[in-house]
């Protein structure tokens, strides 16, 4: 299995030699600030900066002995984790944080981590708080904050914390860590769609995307045989104007199946393991078409879900668009 160090060294190989050098070095700040998109390794990151503070192991830890086990299982007495990602990190959490920390170290070691994820989410009495405890850093102390919305922060704060950014995995490394876990297409397109890991399963089994597929998967086989029995479905079916109950973010998927299956036709783009997909792909590739326009098509149509609009004309707005060009 591969280590967390070695997963950071590939697809973070700035963070991974910034680290690599405090630690050597013993350079090392009182409060970090892992900045950067959702997936980006950011928490897995934290939790190896924490590891390595206390483990003995070289230079980052081992990861394998019971402290490191205990550090990622937040089970290590001196240190805190807080998440924001689903509920807000509020003052009375700061101020507890502190309370603990003023206290004598519980671990033989005597250093004291926190780590406060999403700390974009936290009140504004709680960052106010956070503002007066990175004030007075402590020697066997040391913050790490992870942020993927930095303006949303106090500058102050900005200020006070080493900033390490962290870039978006790309669709490749999203897929290859995915398609093992959920089926392959949704693997395949949600990884061209968000380019992050979090949340994709969530949004695979959603009525929204489920819908979607459905309709992106009925239209392609509809429209080889009759754009207007595919446009019929999509009246009836698809996005009925009397139902409702499919809008914007299905309107959307939709769009983005067909935006990514139309440029894997264009560039001849196969898809390992998945006869459906590829077998629709080579019928599409037998005619003459301009999929430049119909890419363009695609594109106008998803800046329009971005304004008040009527999903049902849109949807046969485009797909008329659509069928002319083929």
């Amino acid at each position: 299995m591969l280590m967390v160090k070695d997963k950071l060294k590939e697809q973070q190989p700035i963070v991974y030699h910034t680290l690599k050098n405090a630690l050597e070095n013993s350079r090392l700040a009182h409060a970090y600030l892992f900045s950067g998109p959702g997936g980006s390794m950011k928490k897995d990151a934290a939790i190896l900066l924490a590891q390595s503070l206390l483990c003995k192991g070289n230079t980052f830890a081992c990861e394998e002995c019971d402290l490191c086990k205990r550090v990622k299982a937040h089970e290590y007495a001196d240190m805190i984790y807080l998440d924001g990602s689903e509920t807000s990190i509020k003052k009375e959490d700061i101020k507890k944080l502190q309370k603990s920390f003023e206290k004598t170290a519980l671990e033989k070691n005597g250093r004291k981590i926190y780590i406060l994820d999403h700390v974009e989410n936290a009140t504004a009495d709680a960052l106010n708080s956070l503002l007066k405890f990175l004030e007075e850093p402590s020697g066997d102390m040391t913050a790490i904050l992870l942020v993927e919305q930095m303006d949303r922060l106090l500058p102050t704060i900005v200020s006070r914390c080493q900033n390490i950014p962290f870039k978006a995995m790309n669709t490749a490394q999203v897929f290859k860590e995915t398609k093992e876990e959920m089926d392959r297409l949704d693997a395949y397109f949600l990884s061209k769609m968000l380019r992050n890991k979090e949340g994709m399963k969530e949004i695979s089994e959603s009525e929204d995307y489920q819908h979607a597929l459905y309709c992106f998967k009925k239209t392609l086989e509809e429209i080889h045989i009759s754009v207007a029995d595919s446009l019929m479905f999509l009246q009836l079916e698809g996005f009925n104007a009397k139902q409702k109950k499919f809008g914007k973010q299905a309107c959307e998927y939709f769009f983005s199946m067909l935006q990514i299956f139309f440029m894997d036709c264009m560039r001849k783009n196969t898809l390992e393991n998945e006869n459906w997909y590829n077998h629709q792909i080579e019928k599409m590739c037998n005619k003459n078409i301009d999929y430049v326009r119909i890419l363009q098509i695609l594109m106008q149509g998803k800046d329009k879900l971005l304004r008040s609009v009527n999903i049902q004309l849109l949807i046969d707005q485009i797909l008329y668009q659509i069928s002319e060009v083929l």
